[in-house]
């Protein structure tokens, strides 16, 4: 591992913000390496879309970039060449920001990583799981910080129908849908049908309470701009516990 920035940007935060990037060849390494620093109360962002026009990066990964604490890189030959890698860490440089390379080897460059993230501050020790399981059934999706709503059927085989709400207009959905256990992650992937052309929307949201029948969840990935979401069962299966 090789921090190749001075360190006077770390906000010494109990929750660090960090942005990953990796080559495409390296993106299984990268949602591994994601999933167990967020086990570790890291904050992540990620460019899920992965799109670089005349080498400017899309205004959200910027905002990000300008949100987070450090970067960390995935690195191997391909990393080294990927323009898009390459994108982030000159931002991410351009912005004053740490950039870490890190080539996974055994348990001990990823404690090395920790410490780095979280410098002075101790490292918490692994989330504990809120015990809440997302089961096939009709759920209301509300994200608390911006006018969407969704109306979804969740099927058994992983696909996905109903109704999308944003501001004044609602659209079909259509797309699929996966539950995560061992991370207690949901992972929506869907095309509204609103307007002209359907519109994409990926969702990664990170369940971590139930109140009754509605579950709070988080985005998994963001800096700059998170969001609250609120689940709530409607006919079908209600929530469950993970314990079973």
């Amino acid at each position: 591992m090789q921090d190749m920035t001075h360190r006077s940007g770390e906000s010494g935060s109990a929750a660090p913000a960090v942005f990953l990037t990796a080559a495409e060849g390296d993106l299984t390494t990268l949602t591994v390496l994601d999933c167990r620093l967020r086990r570790r109360g890291v904050r992540i962002g990620v460019d899920a879309e992965r799109v670089l026009t005349d080498g400017i990066l899309q205004e959200p990964v910027l905002r990000d970039l300008g949100a987070c604490d450090a970067v960390v890189a995935v690195w191997s030959w391909a990393a080294a060449g990927d323009p898009l890698v390459v994108a982030h860490l000159e931002t991410a440089a351009s912005f004053g920001k740490r950039t870490i390379q890190y080539a996974p080897h055994d348990e001990a460059q990823f404690e090395d990583l920790l410490r780095a993230v979280y410098g002075t501050a101790p490292v918490p020790a692994p989330r504990r799981p809120a015990g809440i399981v997302i089961t096939p059934g009709r759920w209301r999706i509300t994200d608390g910080d911006t006018p969407l709503e969704l109306d979804l059927v969740l099927a058994p085989d992983g696909r996905t129908t109903g109704l999308g709400t944003t501001r004044d207009h609602t659209g079909r959905i259509t797309g699929s849908w996966r539950y995560v256990r061992s991370d207690e992650e949901l992972a929506l992937d869907l095309r509204i049908s609103v307007g002209l052309r359907p519109a994409p929307l990926q969702l990664l949201l990170h369940p971590t309470r139930r109140d009754g029948d509605r579950i709070h969840a988080a985005d998994a990935h963001g800096l700059a701009a998170p969001h609250t979401y609120t689940l709530e069962a409607g006919d079908g299966p209600r929530p469950a516990d993970g314990a079973s």
